[in-house]
């Protein structure tokens, strides 16, 4: 009889994916080997391949579990009465306290990393479009919880130029641009976006 077959995992599945999304976060898809992988996750290469394919298939559920971990951002971080603009910044502060630690500058998983691999991975591509999509409908619909008066038209541009500023906080952080810098750069966006939004709906934005 042969041992070893059918035996429950003896790791935490949750725990070893963070810890792949962690390892290709800090090190970019490329630079990433599988043995840079396996001492990540305390396991070796074959399990490795068992449990979660190759290294394409691991980076592709990264995008995914990063893309889960930074979703309740749009929501969770913003007052239900906040402005536009206050909202949008509530957003981005949240997001560079993710992309920002005291290991330095990470940036964001899927647009900081994601992109260089995009013309040579469809895969990788498909998924990077998928989540550029999801990014634009979820400022979409934070901008028309907090501009519930502003057309339809305006909050489309607006919600695609407030991914954008997203996008590029990520990759100013990852690139070593200061704090101060880039909240800065932040709260300007949001005002600037929200001008946009307040001007189609015929109000003023406050000073």
């Amino acid at each position: 009889m042969s041992r070893g077959r059918g035996r429950p995992r003896k790791f935490d599945e949750g725990e070893v994916r963070q810890a792949i999304m962690r390892c290709f976060w800090a090190k970019g898809y490329t630079a990433t080997s599988l043995d840079d992988l396996a001492k990540a996750t305390g396991l070796v290469r074959p399990s490795l391949y068992a449990a979660f394919g190759g290294k394409e298939d691991m980076f592709l559920a990264a995008m995914d579990d990063f893309a889960a971990r930074t979703r309740g951002y749009l929501t969770d971080k913003v007052p239900s009465e906040a402005s536009p603009a206050a909202a949008l910044q509530a957003v981005f502060l949240a997001m560079l306290d993710l992309y920002q630690t005291d290991e330095g500058g990470r940036g964001c998983l899927v647009f900081s990393t994601a992109t260089a691999e995009a013309p040579a991975h469809p895969e990788i591509r498909d998924k990077l479009q998928e989540q550029l999509e999801r990014s634009d409908v979820q400022f979409r619909n934070l901008l028309q919880r907090h501009a519930q008066t502003a057309a339809p038209q305006s909050l489309d541009v607006a919600a695609a130029l407030a991914a954008a500023t997203l996008h590029s906080i990520g990759l100013r952080a990852r690139s070593g641009v200061p704090r101060p810098a880039l909240e800065e750069f932040a709260a300007n966006a949001a005002r600037g976006i929200e001008a946009l939004i307040t001007r189609s709906s015929g109000k003023q934005s406050p000073d």
